[in-house]
């Protein structure tokens, strides 16, 4: 693609950069002009125009709107350009917005000529609503440019989706410390404004529990909840929380298995505490929240309740302003609506996470084995990310630990999910753990990939993905090379509390004997294959490889 402005006369076959109005004619961005068109525009007196010339390689902007809004629309979304060359994506259910900010800035940090806006993630929306809109200011654009980005997309689930709406059961927990009018006056107050704000989500107001405001009252109470047929749990305070050390953070600690937020970024309302127990969610409003503004407050909320799953880094990451209001679909694009679909064209194929392990120090290695340049600025785990991103494997989370900004450094533009564990000294059963409790529920298993297989590639993860059978409750997959089992293994969801690697002895004795009944093996003849980076002499070998290879093609 090359741009220039040109003699009229000149311009016959090149692409407009912008819509040209002529009469009542509109001659749209990257159409490519004729000769009768070079009359026109000469009849109305234009001798000079700036145009885009089409290369080898090029795609125009519409091909390259569609391409990247396949991939970017998830579950009940679809998408249409409209006529002023914008790609607008909406709901095609009602329910509930599921984005990320933090996802969306980085997208826009991909490609300067590429930008997507968004409505405020976890808004309730409404079938036929425009969700968000997606432009591109070229007309044309390479095709490996699209190809790239596409590529930096692939190691996480689709971007935007929608929840549809169903009903939530709740349960409130009054922590008492007077038995008084005012408490009761406060508490009363607050369930309004959150029945008033939440109306229209299906929330069934249904279970009241009243506990004493100590801890293990207040714990007994939640234990109670979780028990029951709730499916959210609202802590209603007397006092203005004290931070995570205070009775009700303390509480619920005792119980759940996860604390996803502590405190929220928000005057006023930096009590609110987000937890999950059983794929239940348990919500401590903030003192004030009948006096607060709490649209950030009550996305928060929405996001416990209709996320498949929350973290920490959910909650921790600053927001961005949110981008667009919440219009609806010009009526001309609904005929040409595509919907949004499965990762494969059957649905038969299971869909499997992948876990790159890439905490740990590399002791005997003598170094930071996992920083190692083994080829021009590409770092040694940075081969099995990629190779995690562009399999079928998806969504694709990195475990880092030790030096983790170096290591998240290199993923800054990469669209994967990157978690820290802050017990990588402690082993990596450490990290699987954490690892595997982000895998989102609509993956049936999860691939663990450890960080020093440098010559592991996406056709070898796809030949163990595709071995992996959908909807048998226990399977564990992995390779083998002359009778040796070895990284990397997918484990079912129904074995995530057992799941390991192969350690590196394996060939010494009996590895995963009692999952040998629903094991499957794919056997890979290459002996690199499993060439794992333990020891100082590895990176040589590895770096003096890379370099035979690099060598090579380039006299090819």
């Amino acid at each position: 693609m090359k741009s220039e402005e040109l003699d009229i006369n000149l311009a016959i076959g090149a692409h407009l950069s912008a819509d040209i109005k002529i009469g009542n004619q509109i001659f749209p961005r990257g159409y490519a002009l004729t000769k009768e068109d070079v009359l026109v525009f000469k009849m109305q007196g234009i001798t000079k125009i700036y145009v885009f010339w089409m290369e080898d390689g090029d795609i125009d902007y519409q091909t390259a709107l569609g391409i990247v809004s396949a991939k970017l629309c998830g579950n009940n979304t679809a998408y249409a350009l409209d006529s002023k060359g914008t790609c607008q994506i909406i709901s095609t259910v009602n329910g509930v917005f599921i984005n990320s900010d933090d996802r969306v800035g980085k997208f826009n940090r991909l490609h300067s000529e590429i930008v997507l806006n968004t409505i405020e993630p976890y808004s309730q929306v409404k079938e036929g609503d425009v969700i968000a809109r997606l432009e591109m200011s070229l007309p044309l654009i390479p095709q490996s440019e699209i190809d790239d980005l596409i590529f930096k997309l692939s190691g996480n689930s689709r971007m935007l989706e929608v929840s549809p709406l169903s009903e939530k059961k709740v349960c409130f927990i009054y922590a008492r410390m007077q038995n008084i009018s005012a408490e009761n006056k406060r508490f009363t107050a607050q369930v309004k404004r959150l029945v008033k704000d939440f109306k229209g989500l299906q929330f069934n107001f249904n279970k009241e529990i009243d506990a004493q405001y100590n801890v293990e009252a207040i714990a007994d109470a939640l234990d109670t909840a979780l028990r029951s047929d709730s499916d959210v749990i609202f802590i209603l305070s007397p006092l203005r929380g004290a931070g995570g050390k205070d009775v009700i953070p303390t509480a619920v600690a005792k119980i759940v298995d996860n604390i996803a937020c502590l405190r929220m970024p928000q005057i006023g309302g930096s009590d609110l505490l987000i937890a999950e127990k059983n794929n239940k969610r348990i919500i401590l409003l903030p003192y004030d929240y009948d006096k607060l503004d709490d649209t950030f407050i009550n996305r928060c909320i929405k996001q416990a309740a209709y996320a498949d799953k929350i973290n920490s880094f959910d909650f921790s990451r600053h927001q961005i302003p949110n981008v667009i209001g919440n219009p609806t679909l010009p009526e001309e694009c609904r005929s040409s609506l595509v919907m949004a679909g499965n990762n494969t064209s059957d649905g038969s194929q299971a869909n499997i996470a992948a876990v790159v392990l890439a905490a740990g120090i590399g002791s005997r290695s003598g170094r930071d084995k996992l920083l190692s340049e083994i080829e021009e600025d590409v770092p040694l785990f940075l081969k099995a990310v990629k190779a995690a991103i562009a399999s079928q494997a998806s969504p694709v989370f990195v475990i880092t630990g030790y030096r983790n900004e170096e290591l998240e450094a290199y993923l800054e533009d990469v669209d994967v999910n990157i978690i820290y564990n802050p017990a990588y000294r402690s082993g990596i059963k450490t990290s699987i753990s954490l690892g595997l409790k982000s895998v989102p529920g609509f993956c049936e298993g999860a691939m663990l990939l450890p960080a020093d297989m440098p010559n592991i590639t996406a056709e070898d993860i796809n030949k163990l993905i595709k071995v992996y059978k959908r909807g048998e409750e226990k399977q564990v997959c992995m390779f083998t090379h002359n009778g040796q089992k070895s990284n990397p293994i997918i484990w079912s969801s129904s074995l995530y509390g057992v799941a390991d690697i192969v350690p590196e002895n394996a060939n010494l004795r009996p590895v995963f004997v009692e999952h040998s009944d629903y094991s499957k093996y794919v056997e890979i003849a290459d002996d690199d294959k499993f060439f794992d980076v333990t020891y100082p002499a590895d990176i040589e070998l590895l770096q003096k490889k890379m370099q035979e290879s690099s060598n090579k093609k380039k006299k090819l």
